[in-house]
């Protein structure tokens, strides 16, 4: 039986378990069509990270062909965009105006679909300057309202994210927080902790582990990065 629906059918059997989390991962560069299939049919894992580029600090475009592939095997997707970041000069609103529309025509050339999220990264963790504020803003409220897609928000918990969401006033935005605490042996296997418990009690994908060595079936990722969502897809 398929890992992830074996899990899934104790989980329905035990009367103890009120919430199911899930598992996913994150790597910067495509692993390739076959780790993907074995680790999809092998692992407890349900969505990846998904890399739209080139993005102003993501210039690596090998996920942006995979989407139709990574679908047809069962993955769901967390849309990745990383845009300007704290050393960046061009932290205006205009410029988020314009890295929004290449988001999300970058996001329609990769095959998703309307009403899907989009999450903005922001690798910077504790306050934030006002001008990154600025970027920030402008960048989701152009998602928000001329587009096909919704906003969303990759961050640091501690500070960031609070920071954001006070500043963007939007309850349609979802946040997918960092938060390193776990150790990588532990991080994708059992059963997946809630996103809230990374410390923001209104995210809805969590990532707690950085950098690891996964191995699950025949083939090993890494580095690779480990997340807990309360979504299988949290692209819808």
């Amino acid at each position: 039986m398929d890992t992830k629906k074996k899990l899934l059918l104790e989980s329905a059997h035990d009367v103890t378990i009120n919430t199911i989390y899930y598992w996913g991962m994150d790597v910067s560069a495509y692993p390739g069509d076959s780790v993907m299939q074995d680790w999809w049919s092998n692992s407890p894992l349900h969505y990846t990270g998904f890399y739209l580029a080139p993005a102003p600090y993501h210039p690596d475009t090998s996920w942006m062909q995979k989407r139709a592939t990574l679908a047809n095997q069962g993955w769901g997707f967390l849309p990745i965009y990383v845009g300007r970041q704290s050393d960046s000069t061009k932290l205006t609103a205009e410029q988020g105006i314009l890295d929004a529309q290449n988001a999300a025509q970058l996001a329609s050339n990769a095959g998703f679909p309307s009403l899907s999220y989009i999450y903005l990264d922001i690798e910077q963790g504790g306050i934030i300057s006002d001008d990154f504020i600025t970027y920030i803003k402008a960048w989701v409220n152009e998602i928000q309202t001329n587009s096909a897609y919704w906003a969303a928000i990759y961050c640091s918990y501690y500070d960031t994210a609070d920071q954001i969401k006070e500043a963007l006033n939007d309850s349609r935005v979802r946040y997918w927080v960092f938060h390193l605490s776990w150790s990588c042996a532990n991080a994708g296997t059992g059963s997946a902790p809630a996103p809230s418990d990374s410390g923001v009690s209104y995210a809805t994908s969590w990532q707690l582990a950085q950098n690891c060595s996964k191995v699950y079936g025949s083939s090993t990722i890494n580095p690779v990065d480990i997340n807990s969502s309360t979504m299988t897809d949290p692209s819808k």
